[in-house]
């Protein structure tokens, strides 16, 4: 049969698609890439690249007391001991107080009113450690005023600031009642005199109730710090400073008392009396501060000495490590080093006469130790900053923009349990350092905590000999 004839209006077509099918299969071996080449100028003709670079990446341990802890939505205090390392953090809370509300609005000519007792009732939250043990812990004035407008930070000296003796105590142990409720810190006296002069101005001078300032400016706050006695492997707990129902009951200093008729005795009560003065750090009656100070011990850890206090970018980091560590509550962390055999590695991938734009530069780090008892006490995401103290990301860590605008950036950085590791993508941060042919930009990347969690509990050890960066490229032709 025949399925065109030359009369058929097919016919012609027929013929041509008979042609196609025998040139194709009749040339299937020799099959040309370059179709359009030609029009394609030499100069526009790209290529792609591939490149593992281990070689010239140094790891030094660092740490930094300068991150601002007057901005946070909690004021911190307790101890805790990380399990595993042997590192102790300290944090003492120095918080301001402001006048909220008194039920003593009536002044009765034959009455007299007489403070009893002092409480902090708040809200809390535990930032971790182990709640079971019991923690004491003491309560000063703040004699120095701290100011609104003022930076306060981790490494803040908040001895310079309290009375030589603690006015009041207390002990607490267990989990706070968080979201659910108040927890209410029964105050014990722990110096009389300055118990009772703190008492008494705060319940006399009612006239600085109508002034902000002035009450600031006379009752500088309170600073609450663990107690000498307290046990190094207790917790670190969280006292609310937002006015939101989301995180819990807001906080408050409260002072009762009680009125008796003048000539009886002060014992015999009349009325109820009771004074609230809020905690916060966001009051719209008042600017109110609250700075967390603190303090991590690594005596005990084989770490310490190979640690890099505050180093600054003109001087040289010392004791180069294949060990690194992060922790969270402003602890350790890990500075990578992107030497001179790294940057020559990186500019070789360039050939002669052309340019390369890197299109993706995945940074792995090992964990040194891959056991899921780790892996549950690691930070869930590590941050990569060019300047920690600042919280200064990377290019490819925009922590900001991501928050702000809802999205997820490339940059990853969170923990991988299945290979053990933590990878970030830094494309942007070495396409920088391959253009810096001055040698001008800084070759180090400090590890730390995510943006917004560098005051969790966390610890994990890092595997700097293992680290590796898998470089995805395209090669632009001149």
């Amino acid at each position: 049969m025949n399925l065109f004839s030359k009369e058929s209006k097919f016919y012609g077509v027929g013929i041509v698609m008979v042609s196609a099918l025998m040139l194709l299969f009749g040339s299937c071996t020799e099959v040309d890439n370059n179709l359009g080449s030609s029009i394609v100028p030499p100069g526009q003709r790209f290529e792609v690249g591939f490149a593992t670079l281990n070689e010239g990446i140094e790891g030094y341990l660092t740490a930094t007391d300068s991150i601002s802890t007057g901005t946070l939505d909690y004021a911190y205090m307790g101890k805790l001991t990380d399990p595993y390392y042997g590192a102790v953090t300290r944090a003492t809370a120095l918080v301001q107080f402001g006048f909220n509300v008194r039920t003593d609005t009536v002044a009765y000519e034959n009455r007299i009113s007489v403070p009893d007792s002092l409480a902090l009732i708040v809200g809390m939250k535990t930032l971790g450690g182990d709640t079971l043990k019991e923690q004491s812990f003491d309560v000063y004035r703040i004699r120095k005023r701290l100011y609104r407008d003022s930076l306060y930070y981790g490494g803040i000296n908040y001895k310079e600031y309290i009375d030589s003796r603690p006015m009041y105590n207390f002990t607490f142990s267990g989990k706070p009642n968080g979201a659910n409720s108040f927890d209410t810190l029964s105050l014990r006296v722990a110096d009389a005199a300055l118990a009772e002069e703190f008492m008494g101005e705060l319940w006399a001078d009612t006239a600085l109730y109508k002034s902000d300032t002035l009450l600031m400016d006379k009752f500088g706050g309170l600073c609450i710090t663990p107690s000498g006695s307290s046990p190094d492997d207790a917790a670190i707990y969280g006292i609310n400073l937002q006015w939101s129902t989301d995180e819990g009951p807001a906080s408050y200093l409260i002072a009762y008392g009680h009125e008796y008729e003048k000539g009886n005795e002060a014992s015999i009560v009349e009325d109820n009396v009771m004074r609230a003065f809020s905690i916060s750090n966001n009051t719209s009656f008042t600017q109110l501060r609250a700075v967390t100070a603190v303090d991590n011990d690594y005596s005990a850890t084989s770490f310490a000495s190979s640690i890099n206090y505050d180093v600054p970018e003109d001087k040289p980091l010392e004791n180069a490590i294949s060990d690194g560590y992060v922790q969270g509550v402003l602890g350790v962390t890990t500075t990578l080093l992107f030497d001179d055999d790294f940057i020559s590695s990186l500019r070789a991938l360039v050939p002669e006469g052309k340019k390369i734009f890197i299109n993706k530069a995945e940074v792995t780090v090992p964990l040194a130790e891959k056991d899921y008892t780790y892996y549950d006490y690691a930070p869930e995401r590590v941050g990569a900053y060019v300047d920690y103290p600042k919280l200064e990301a990377i290019a490819d860590y925009g922590y900001y923009y991501e928050t702000n605008y809802d999205t997820e950036i490339a940059y990853g950085g969170y923990l991988n349990r299945t290979k053990g590791c933590y990878t970030m993508d830094m494309s942007l941060h070495l396409q920088q350092l391959l253009q810096d042919e001055s040698n001008q930009m800084s070759r180090r990347v400090t590890l730390g905590m995510g943006a917004y969690d560098f005051m969790k509990e966390a610890m994990v050890k890092l595997d700097v000999s293992g680290v590796e960066v898998e470089v995805t490229y395209t090669i632009i032709g001149q």
